[in-house]
């Protein structure tokens, strides 16, 4: 097909699809919802003619920033080529303010909204609205706040495989065991006012990381599912990795773990697709515990991630166990934490070979972090806990939270 027959044929296509529209609409009156519906479906329909001939004779024109081609853009503040050094974001949408009960015009069904502007707010469509918990109290906005990489919603079982295994964890809080089968599971949740119907949930593994990427991250299996939607009863669910997990413990027993959640039909992943803290389509757990009589201060190599050439800071602080949510799930009891251990020695981070220190300034993405800590062993019933944290531009990006039981 030559150039001019394809521009030929999409101006024919456009041309009838916004013609189909508008049939629909004034045949069934504008302030028909079967016709709003209908006229949309066709804008729709030339708009995806268009992008498909567009891409088909030009593809390597990007008129508009689309984060999942990773097209570069000058300006831009997304962390492309195109724009100065930032971590990738995610753009959640604006409202476009046409859900207010006001009659539907012509112009509203075939003028072209932007990619990212909703006809409401997004979580008051009738989508689906996936995600995983950052924390106890999370309902899915975004970035999340606190220590994202807690997640109460991935679980293990230690030391059973999956065709073993219950639908549910008798325990939520266990560890796993070194080259032994484990199970690990999800709990997913839809606050949408739509069911999704099919949904995939994947199960990933990685080295202590406190910036996940694609290049980290390893599949572990993956699971399909459906939910119903927000107060249908059904909105949520454990679901059980399919396959089983055997990790070897390499950096001594310290591995991180990762579920990332999206519906093919209603809501997609997104993009930055393996970060936590702006996605609300995963959950990571990046913690670990230490069991009474394991070594307090074995050293802890911690790979800091993908920087994306924005300056970064790693840190490590004491944290009051209370102040670490996940331990409910350890203790099995709501508002039930050990207590803290005496401080005895020292916590710090250092660079491969240097000095630790509560901070560091870290630069390259293959930039790695030691922790180490000189505490005695907690008494019976009490605990150390160590945070590390990696912020970049004011806000963290990637943490490991180490949990020393007494």
């Amino acid at each position: 097909m030559s150039g001019d027959e394809g521009k030929s044929l999409f101006q024919r296509a456009k041309e009838l699809a916004n013609r189909a529209g508008e049939v629909v609409v004034e045949s069934a009156g504008l302030a028909a919802d079967s016709a709003v519906a209908a006229g949309r479906a066709a804008v729709e329909a030339a708009d995806r003619v268009e992008d498909a001939i567009e891409r088909h004779f030009d593809p390597d024109d990007r008129s508009e920033h689309d984060p999942t081609t990773g097209g570069a853009h000058d300006g831009c503040s997304c962390g492309c080529a195109g724009g100065p050094p930032a971590r990738p974001t995610r753009h959640t949408g604006d409202s476009a303010g046409t859900l207010d009960d006001s009659p539907i015009t012509r112009g509203d069904l075939t003028s072209r909204p932007p990619a990212t502007s909703w006809p409401g707010e997004r979580k008051d469509s009738q989508l689906p609205f996936l995600f995983l918990r950052a924390n106890a109290g999370d309902t899915g906005s975004r970035p999340a706040a606190g220590a994202f990489w807690e997640s109460p919603d991935v679980l293990l079982l230690a030391g059973v495989a999956p065709s073993a295994a219950p639908p549910v964890p008798p325990a939520l809080g266990q560890v796993a065991l070194a080259g032994k089968p484990n199970t690990v599971y999800a709990h997913v949740w839809n606050f949408g006012y739509a069911a999704a119907h099919d949904i995939t949930v994947e199960f990933y593994w990685c080295d202590p990381t406190l910036g996940i990427n694609g290049a980290s991250a390893q599949l572990i299996g993956r699971k399909h599912t459906s939910l119903g939607a927000r107060g249908s009863g059904h909105a949520h669910r454990i679901v059980k990795c399919p396959k089983p997990w055997t990790p070897t413990f390499v950096n001594g027993g310290h591995e991180c773990l990762l579920v990332r959640v999206w519906d093919h039909c209603g809501d997609l992943l997104t993009t930055p697709e393996w970060d936590a803290a702006v996605n609300r389509h995963l959950g990571q757990r990046n913690v670990h515990v230490n069991e009474p009589g394991d070594p307090v201060g074995a050293p802890i190599t911690i790979q800091v991630g993908p920087l994306f050439g924005v300056p970064t800071t790693v840190t490590v602080e004491r944290t009051h166990p209370a102040a670490v949510p996940w331990l409910q799930q350890r203790t099995g009891v709501r508002g039930m934490f050990p207590a803290p251990a005496p401080v005895t020695g020292q916590v710090g981070i250092g660079l491969q070979g240097g000095t630790p220190a509560d901070r560091h300034e870290v630069h390259g993405d293959d930039a790695h972090v030691v922790l180490t800590a000189t505490d005695d062993p907690p008494p019976p019933g009490s605990a150390h806990v160590y945070r590390v944290t990696a912020t970049a531009g004011g806000a963290p990006f990637g943490g490991y939270t180490v949990v020393v039981l007494g």
